[in-house]
């Protein structure tokens, strides 16, 4: 077969090819999921974050990703849904993943993440559909769901919302999963906050409450069906007008109807389909409405008692709720009256005071207005603070006292709540604006993990929180030997801030990473903070930080030897030294080291001595000035990393790009590795001294025999003219002229008259 032929049949076949995937949707890619099935169970409160668990795995986002990064299911590899064992975890095989899902995961809002129920993973991905144009609609973002094996992902999505910013939750009520959601739209002519719960099983998507003034979701308990919500009262259905006061509302995931029935037969032209007016599928909670008795006229059907026998008498002022924090079940809120002296005081509800009967509706004995009325009684034990103060807590019980922690310019306040008041507290640490990342009960101890500045991104550092004053007035180590009551900082480690904050797998901490080189990739990494005794102690950690900032403080001394002549002994080799702590790669110096002998002819000592090659080779092995370290190392992916390198601390868990894992290797040769060499000379500068001459030598020779040459021809030229004579015209070629008129001499070579192209006519 002839090569032309070849390339006819490889063109066309790659044609086809071509115009089949253009038109092969995008869910015929078959992504046969995972070998091995995950049947253990889910580990309760894991859900919500970019890590959950089941007792055999642990899933996690491989990486921060943006929506509009490439989306195309089974080649995603940063952002894709990843799962490892936890054996292998502990083993520290950390490669060891499989890619569970495919697909990008992002979702603008992290107050929501991950989530398993009943053997799915529910989670978010930015759409792949395309518009009109062809522009992929990423703004857009779809909810759906992959069994943990890799299969049966959701045909389409279950729901899809038009801002990936979206305030949503994914619940279960009894056997059901729901999306609950929150989202700003403009549904009938008005944009308007509305509360949503989607059913994933049959996709109906309800309206719980229409236009609510605000709202808030579990920040603790991610999986809380529980969504709290105030509205404003109109004083006529169907107006613009409101009335001063609000109301508070509850609502669960799972309620299909309203509890109560409205009538709106007053208002004019009134219809459901293109103005509900008022949806509201809630429990009613509280009422703000103040004076009033039953012949006011104030009560309407949207006080709920209304045309009740109830008398109301009082002669309060009208009052608004606002929705402070709602956490771990409990909500925390203000209330203030409408009149100018007024005082704002700080409330908090749970559960169990509106739910004695534990069936997830507030009780039928709850009034929402004589409650209005009635709780600012200190019998009812739900005051914690009169005035302007609403900092946010974290209350915490210890020792049978509850205890509120604040965070602010003062450092980290503890203050104990007594008769449900927060009394004035003390400062256990001076770090200010810090961010609470986690609590954990440790060791006999309830420890707080927070971000102080100093970072790029959240810095990890833990205090016991559990101690009196003067635990936390001991500033010397000696007076507390175990460093319980002082905070400590846990290495050098950077979260990316604007993500997923950091979580606790057993005692190994998986964060996003902001440390030096990932600052813009953001891959997931692990440090594991594994003590003698279950988690490190404070102390252990401090030692933990000691044994890392020994290694980087000897690595620069280098830089201070010199030699006798006061220049540097080891020039460069502090940063070949940081190169490799960072990578474990020697080979690249090798590299370096030729590169300069064959592009620049320089010496094998130019770049790097052979002394300070000799100890980057010993750095590698654990041998000469480093051999201290020979024996405490960690197996990770199969290989022994030694405590002078920064992955015996902290290591990437998962797969980075190929394209990823090139630009950090990058970062790392910019930052620390001398310039690669760049051969800018012409060849003839390459050439060596001998070189030069014998080319100047040959040249010259041939410039004599090219002179030569021309001197012969020009010679034999003359003399064969001279010997020829004349030119012999008689054998000269002749062209007949005479007229022919059989031949068309002007045709154009395509027939003239009906001629058939050759010149002759028919």
């Amino acid at each position: 077969m002839s090569k032309r032929f070849t390339k006819i049949i490889c063109t066309a076949v790659a044609a086809i090819s071509a115009t089949a995937l253009a038109f092969a949707p995008a869910c015929a890619v078959n992504w046969a999921g995972v070998a091995e099935k995950d049947n253990s169970a889910y580990v309760e409160g894991t859900n919500g974050g970019f890590v959950a668990e089941t007792g055999d795995y642990v899933y996690f986002i491989n990486g921060k990703t943006k929506n509009t990064d490439a989306n195309k299911f089974g080649t995603v590899v940063k952002g894709a849904i990843k799962r490892i064992k936890k054996t292998d975890l502990d083993a520290g095989n950390l490669a060891k993943c499989d890619t569970v899902v495919p697909s990008v995961y992002y979702s603008g809002n992290t107050n929501a993440g991950l989530y398993i129920y009943d053997g799915y993973l529910y989670y978010t991905t930015p759409t792949t559909q395309k518009n009109a144009d062809g522009v992929v609609l990423n703004s857009n973002l779809d909810f759906k769901r992959t069994k943990l094996d890799g299969t049966d992902t959701t045909n389409g999505y279950i729901w899809q919302s038009s801002d990936n910013a979206v305030d949503y939750r994914y619940v279960k009520v009894g056997d059901t999963v729901y999306i609950l959601y929150a989202i700003s739209e403009n549904l009938y002519g008005t944009s308007v906050t509305n509360v949503h719960s989607v059913n994933c099983t049959t996709k109906e998507n309800k309206i719980l409450a229409y236009n609510v003034s605000d709202y808030a979701f579990d920040t603790v308990d991610p999986e809380n069906p529980y969504v709290y919500y105030t509205m404003n009262v109109p004083q006529f259905l169907g107006e613009s007008s409101n009335y001063k006061y609000n109301q508070l509302y509850r609502v669960r995931a799972d309620v299909t109807e309203s509890p109560r029935t409205y009538d709106f037969s007053e208002i004019e032209d009134y219809d459901a389909e293109k103005d509900p007016v008022y949806i509201n599928y809630g429990d009613y909670v509280f009422d703000g409405i103040g004076w009033l008795n039953y012949k006011s006229g104030r009560l309407s059907q949207l006080n709920y008692a209304y045309g009740s026998e109830k008398e109301y008498t009082f002669d309060n002022s009208d009052y608004t709720y606002d929705i402070q924090w709602y956490k771990d079940g409990v909500l925390y809120y203000t209330r203030k009256g409408t009149e100018s002296s007024s005082l704002t005081s700080l409330f908090k509800l749970t559960l169990s005071d509106v739910d004695k009967d534990g069936d997830g509706k507030v009780d039928a004995t709850w009034d929402a207005i004589e409650e209005n009325k009635k709780q600012a009684d200190p019998a009812l034990k739900n005051l914690l603070i009169r005035g302007s103060d609403t900092t946010e807590y974290e209350f915490i019980e210890m020792d049978g006292n509850t205890y509120a922690i604040s965070t602010g310019s003062g450092g980290i306040v503890k203050s104990l709540v007594k008769d449900e008041v927060v009394e004035e507290g003390f400062p256990m640490s001076a770090d200010t604006s810090a961010t609470i990342l986690a609590i954990r009960e440790e060791h006999g101890h309830t420890n707080l993990y927070y971000s102080a500045t100093g970072g790029s991104g959240y810095t990890i550092n833990r205090i016991a929180i559990d101690g009196v004053e003067d635990d936390y007035r001991k500033l010397s180590t000696s007076l507390e030997p175990d460093l319980t009551y002082r905070s400590v900082k846990v290495l050098n480690l950077d979260a990316c801030s604007d993500w997923y904050k950091p979580e606790f797998v057993g005692n190994k901490l998986f964060f996003a990473s902001e440390t030096a080189g990932m600052s813009e990739y953001n891959y997931i990494m692990v440090c594991d903070l594994e003590g003698a005794d279950g988690v490190m102690t404070n102390k252990e950690v401090k030692a933990l930080n000691d044994k890392f900032e020994a290694v980087t403080d000897k690595i620069g001394e280098y830089d201070g030897e010199k030699n006798a002549d006061g220049t540097a002994a080891y020039e460069g080799l502090t940063d070949a030294l940081r190169y490799v702590y960072y990578t474990g790669d020697t080979e690249y110096i090798d590299e370096l080291i030729q590169a300069y002998i064959d592009v620049l002819g320089k010496d094998k000592e130019y770049a790097y001595s052979e002394a300070s090659v000799k100890i980057v080779k010993d750095y590698l092995a654990v041998e000469g000035d480093w051999a201290d370290y020979k024996d405490d190392y960690k197996e990770i992916n199969g290989k022994k990393v030694y405590a002078n390198s920064r992955d015996y601390y902290y290591a990437v868990i998962g797969e980075m790009t190929e394209s990823d894992s090139d630009a950090v290797a990058s970062y790392f040769k910019g930052e620390y590795m001398k310039e690669y060499p760049v051969d800018n000379s012409t060849w003839y500068e390459k050439l060596s001294t001998g070189e030069k001459v014998g080319f100047i030598i040959g040249m010259c020779a041939a410039g004599l025999l090219v002179i030569g040459g021309a001197v012969w021809l020009t010679i034999y030229l003359v003399k064969r003219a001279k010997n020829k004579g004349e030119t012999d015209h008689e054998k000269a070629f002749k062209v007949d002229i005479t007229d022919d008129k059989s031949v068309d001499v002007y045709g154009d070579g395509e027939g003239v008259d009906g001629a058939d192209g050759n010149g002759l006519s028919d």
